[in-house]
């Protein structure tokens, strides 16, 4: 069973995450669909995902407690990086980070792209649906899908760590959220809410509520 199917960033392969005990990844020519690669991860792999720069890509691997590094170019497994109770998957970052939600550690690892080591941990006190970047604002957004809220942190510089701003509500299982490609406005899905909620990211106040079908769970912005 995979988790996820994601086009690798300059499009010619798609990599896709085996869940079960003995993780692996599996890496196919785009055009063709053949088989290419089998990476062997670690314990029941979620989300994958690619570095901003593409060179590398990011597996959760939920029963490992661990997130595997690979290389995208030799398809090797270059680190395995230790992270929180069952990682979900490692978002990107433009800020050369990786953003890990820890579902049962209720945490997120924040792992720096040049060093594979996780330079900050979070501890939320919820279980986080999605964390999500916001690199204009420079802020750092994770819902919260059982209070059918969205917090959001801002960077300290002098103390270079991610630093709690607020708290506001959208809708009941606050999932995804995407950001406008500069930085003013996000969408965030509301599971069970059946919604999306618009969000001025400047006052952190919902503008507009849309009513969409059942469960929505991710969001692509067509720009």
């Amino acid at each position: 069973m995979n988790h996820n199917t994601i086009y690798s960033p300059n499009g010619l392969e798609i990599w896709v995450p085996q869940m079960d005990m003995n993780g692996k990844v599996l890496v196919y020519d785009a055009l063709t669909y053949t088989l290419k690669n089998t990476i062997a991860v670690g314990m029941m792999p979620a989300e994958l995902t690619f570095s901003s720069d593409g060179t590398k890509a990011y597996v959760a691997n939920g029963d490992d407690n661990t997130v595997s590094v690979i290389n995208t170019t030799s398809k090797q497994v270059t680190a395995t990086v230790a992270v929180g109770n069952n990682p979900v998957g490692a978002w990107t970052g433009s800020d050369a980070r990786m953003y890990v939600d820890n579902e049962d550690g209720q945490s997120i690892s924040v792992i720096n792209v040049a060093t594979d080591a996780v330079d900050q941990t979070i501890d939320l006190g919820f279980m986080p649906g999605i964390a999500s970047h916001n690199g204009s604002k420079k802020e750092l957004w994770v819902s919260d899908p059982v209070n059918a809220k969205v917090h959001y942190w801002t960077w300290d510089q002098t103390m270079m760590m991610w630093m709690h701003g607020g708290v506001f509500t959208t809708g009941a299982g606050a999932h995804a959220i995407t950001f406008t490609a500069d930085g003013n406005t996000a969408y965030v899905t509301n599971q069970t809410a059946n919604t999306v909620s618009v969000v001025n990211v400047s006052n952190h106040t919902v503008s507009k509520t849309i009513n969409v079908g059942r469960k929505p769970n991710g969001l692509v912005l067509k720009m």
